[in-house]
């Protein structure tokens, strides 16, 4: 199996090295229009010249024009390297799309989920739905490659069921969990592709292709911008603004769902890591630290890879939901040197795989569980621990809330340091009346609002699952973000709650959601000179340094 999936990655590689000018080949480019836009909808990357991944990321979307520019001008590819270059005077061209054609995507339910390798469990699964009336389909998702004598395989295969039209598939999903009490999800399966012409311009010359057209800049040394970029792309969904941004590597200007026009950009993974690790943790963090995020980001980036966005002609959004990427110009030399000297490494399971890569601000002395925070199976590797030198596993519980929230920090990693003091212990008076205004948008049933209760905590004490006790209804809330937005936008969810006449009086620890790295806490792990090998193996349990490349 590992010869055939070796085999499948190399045709792979040789297909993207034609699209993406990434071999220096002697023939002419002999890959369709049609191949070359099926490539980008597929799940699979390759390497860049230097040795590394190249991956696709959202710039933005829904757009009706994108304009981009370049210092010393843009060389538009209709069909990528390999095929025609167009030059002309002028260093701006705008895009637009004409004739063009939605996709069609529908919701599966997925039901299942096993090892692409089980071949006799998916014969079951697919036999077993087939009972209960229904004409099972299967999907893999994820990537496998190899490299640096590791072949990293983060495949899965989906049995689902009962295709509706997208948007439907939640509803009917949650009906088939309630029937057959099984775990559900949904797969969105893209049926058709969005078909038009894209069209560019730019005063002296216009280019039409259909459905993508490349842009990369004259000079490889130079970026291309993009205009009016959202904020929220690669930031706060609160923000709504937009502004100009670069971009390293080659933009390309393709279709969107609904036949608007998305911008994307094709970087190299040392450059997209340079414009993510800044943003993730505070550049002047010491250099362990930032090694440690660097690794830390590098191993999410490439796990998440052909598991999400699957219906897009990208691999990975710029949003929180992938990862925050807001292009060239954010970098900071330090955070670069941490990236160049991790290059190629990665976190494993000692079992085999890479790592789930989970982390957040501050644990506030103690990690969490994953599955207390997003349900789902345990993760070995993401077991909740104090966050202190000893390590230990012992659980915050209500009985031992109000001691844990007034120990010394200097006892947690993240409790000592100069960062620590923002959010390692915080305090928040909500007034009762506001909090029944904010609750009951949600909940107009509730009524008044009386009390609110813990009624299950995970190992670190943060509340699984809140009551929230009305005049004329209680309901129960469960959801780490859930109830950190219900109730205002709360750093986290581990918190005490006492009632002083109209006011609940919350003291809380930690900003986020506590799962895996504490960046706090590998902060103050760096500054008493623990390195990053031994800062990722006290927040990832079962876990090994790999360099891939």
């Amino acid at each position: 199996m590992v010869r055939s999936g070796l085999l499948a990655v190399v045709s792979w590689i040789i297909a993207f090295a034609v699209a993406f000018g990434l071999a220096s080949l002697a023939h002419a480019d002999e890959t369709s229009a049609t191949d070359k836009l099926r490539i980008l909808y597929s799940t699979r990357f390759t390497f860049t010249d230097d040795g590394l991944p190249l991956v696709t990321v959202e710039i933005m979307s829904g757009r009706k024009d994108v304009k981009l520019r370049a210092k010393n001008g843009i060389a538009v590819r209709p069909d990528g390297q390999g095929g025609s270059t167009i030059e002309s005077d002028g260093d701006q061209w705008t895009i637009t799309a004409e004739d063009t054609k939605p996709a069609v995507i529908q919701d599966w339910t997925v039901v299942e989920t096993l090892g692409p390798d089980d071949t006799t469990g998916i014969t079951a699964a697919i036999a077993r739905w087939k009972e209960r009336g229904f004409e099972a389909r299967t999907f893999e998702i994820g990537t496998v490659f190899g490299t640096g004598g590791e072949v990293i395989d983060t495949r899965e295969t989906r049995i689902a069921i009962d295709p509706v039209a997208a948007g439907k598939g939640p509803a009917r999903a949650a009906e088939h969990a309630k029937r057959y009490g099984v775990a559900t999800a949904v797969h969105q399966e893209l049926v058709r592709r969005p078909s038009g012409t894209i069209v560019a311009r730019n005063g002296t010359a216009t280019v039409r292709n259909p459905s993508v057209l490349w842009f990369v800049p004259r000079r490889a040394t130079d970026t291309i911008g993009v205009s009016d970029v959202p904020t929220n792309a690669g930031g706060s969904q609160m923000d709504t603004g937009t502004e100009d941004r670069r971009y390293w590597g080659a933009v390309y200007v393709t279709l969107d769902h609904d036949g608007t026009l998305v911008a994307a950009n094709a970087v190299s993974e040392d450059k997209l890591l340079a414009g993510l690790v800044p943003a993730e943790m505070y550049p002047d963090a010491p250099e362990a630290a930032l090694e440690a995020q660097a690794i830390a980001a590098r191993t999410e980036l490439l796990q998440k890879i052909g598991r999400r966005n699957l219906t897009d002609p990208f691999l990975l959004c710029s949003t929180q939901q992938c990862q925050v990427y807001a292009g060239a110009g954010k970098e900071d030399a330090r955070a670069t040197r941490a990236i160049e000297k991790t290059r190629g490494m990665v976190l494993l399971r000692d079992g085999g795989g890479m790592v789930d890569i989970r982390y957040s601000a501050s644990c506030g002395g103690h990690t969490e569980d994953n599955d207390a925070i997003w349900g789902g199976e345990a993760d070995p590797s993401l077991r909740g621990k104090q966050d202190t030198a000893k390590g230990g596993a012992s659980r915050v519980t209500d009985a031992n809330l109000s001691a844990f929230l007034t120990e010394d920090p200097h006892e947690a990693w993240c409790g000592h340091g100069k960062l620590a003091k923002r959010n390692f212990r915080w305090t928040e008076k909500l007034d009762a009346s506001d909090l029944t205004t904010r609750v009951s948008v949600e909940y107009p049933e509730i009524g008044r609002i009386k009390n609110l209760v813990a009624k299950q905590r995970g190992s670190s004490g943060r509340i699984m699952t809140l009551a929230i006790e009305g005049d004329k209804k209680t309901v129960e809330v469960t959801g780490d973000l859930h109830i950190r937005r219900l109730l205002g936008g709360l750093k986290s969810t581990l918190f005490s709650i006492t009632r002083e006449d109209g006011v609940f009086l919350l003291r809380g620890a930690g900003f986020g959601h506590g799962v895996g790295m504490c960046q706090t806490g590998a902060i103050g792990m760096a500054e008493a000179g623990k390195p990053h090998a031994e800062i990722l193996g006290h927040y990832y349990r079962g876990t090994h340094l790999h360099r891939l490349y």
